[in-house]
C-alpha cells in the first residue's frame, strides 16, 4: 500500500548527533513531499523548540509535541489537542525538584520554566543566542512551585539517577495520573496519563488527518514504540534502543549516516539505493 504520511521523531532520528539537519536529509524530505507524502514531526520537544525546523521543512500541517501532550497545526496555529498534568501533581513534582536541586524543565504551550542552576536550561540560552528572535524559546526561572501556571504539559528531567527515578515513581503512585517515558539516555519525560506519541497518532487518524495503514513512522527511543505499534510502516534507527528496533518492521542506517534519507528513498519513494 502506498505511503501517504511520514511521521518522524526529531532527536536521534531526523537530526544527527550534532543536532543538525543534513542537506541529504533535507533533499530526501523535499523529494518525498513533492511525491505527495506529508511529513509530520513527532517529538518530545516543545513546539517552541521546533519553530525553525518547521520553517526549514516547509511544514503546514499538524505537529506532535511533548510526546503527544500537545498537537498543534502549524499552518493555522490552532491547538488540535492538549492534555495538561493535573495541578496537584504539578505542584508535588515541582516542589520535589526545587527542594532537591533537580535539573528539570517544565513546559507549557507558551513558555519553558526552569529552576536556578539548571544545566539543561543553559543549552536553551545558547540556542537562543544563535537564533533569530522569532525562533528563540521564551524561558522563565522559578523558585517556587506555585509560580508555575496551570497549563503544564510536560516535565523534562535531566541527569536521572535511581533515587530520583524512585521519587518520581512514588509521586506517580500517589497521584496515579502520570505517563513516564525515556526519550534520551539519562533523562525522563513526565506527562499526564493517557498521553503518548501513539495516542497522538491515533487522534490524528480519528480526525481524518491520516490513515494509519498508509503511514510510515521513524523513531529511535522508547517513546516512539507506541507509534510503531499502530503505523503501517514502522522504521527504527540503527542508533536506537533495542526496544525500538524490536518493534519496527525495518531498521534504517543511523542518524549520523543519513538514515532517514536513505530509508525514505528505499521504503517510501521505492528508489534504487
Amino acid at each position: 500500500m502506498r505511503i501517504r504520511w511520514c511521521v518522524c521523531d526529531v532527536d536521534g532520528t531526523l537530526m544527527n548527533s550534532a543536532n543538525h539537519l543534513t542537506e541529504e536529509t533535507m533533499l530526501a524530505v523535499r523529494q518525498m513531499q513533492e511525491a505527495g507524502v506529508e511529513l509530520i514531526l513527532s517529538t518530545g520537544r516543545s513546539p517552541l523548540f521546533i519553530k525553525e525546523l518547521v520553517a526549514k521543512l516547509n511544514l503546514g500541517g499538524p505537529v506532535i509535541c511533548c510526546n503527544g501532550g500537545l498537537i498543534r497545526h502549524v499552518g493555522t496555529r490552532q491547538t488540535l489537542f492538549s492534555k495538561e498534568i493535573r495541578r496537584e501533581t504539578v505542584l508535588a513534582l515541582a516542589a520535589d525538584f526545587l527542594d532537591n536541586g533537580v535539573d528539570a524543565l517544565m513546559y507549557s504551550d507558551e513558555h519553558i520554566y526552569y529552576n536556578r542552576g539548571s544545566k539543561r536550561a543553559q543549552l536553551y540560552f545558547r540556542f537562543n543566542q544563535e537564533k533569530e528572535p522569532e525562533f528563540q524559546v521564551p524561558m522563565i526561572e522559578i523558585t517556587r512551585a506555585e509560580e508555575l501556571p496551570d497549563r503544564i504539559i510536560k516535565f523534562f528531567v535531566w541527569d536521572v539517577d535511581a533515587a530520583l527515578a524512585e521519587r518520581i515513581t512514588t509521586i506517580h503512585n500517589k497521584q496515579g495520573d502520570l505517563y513516564i517515558v525515556q526519550s534520551m539516555k539519562g533523562s525522563l519525560d513526565v506527562m499526564a496519563s493517557g498521553v503518548s506519541k501513539g495516542e497522538a497518532l491515533r487522534f490524528l487518524a480519528q480526525q481524518g488527518r491520516l490513515q494509519l495503514a498508509q503511514t510510515a513512522v521513524f523513531g529511535d527511543n522508547y517513546n516512539d514504540v507506541s507509534m510503531f505499534e499502530l503505523a503501517g510502516l514502522p522504521i527504527a534507527m540503527a542508533n536506537g534502543e533495542a526496544a525500538a528496533k524490536q518493534a519496527a518492521k525495518f531498521v534504517a542506517r543511523s542518524n549520523d549516516e543519513n538514515g532517514v534519507a536513505h530509508a525514505i528513498r528505499r521504503y517510501i519513494l521505492e528508489q534504487p539505493v
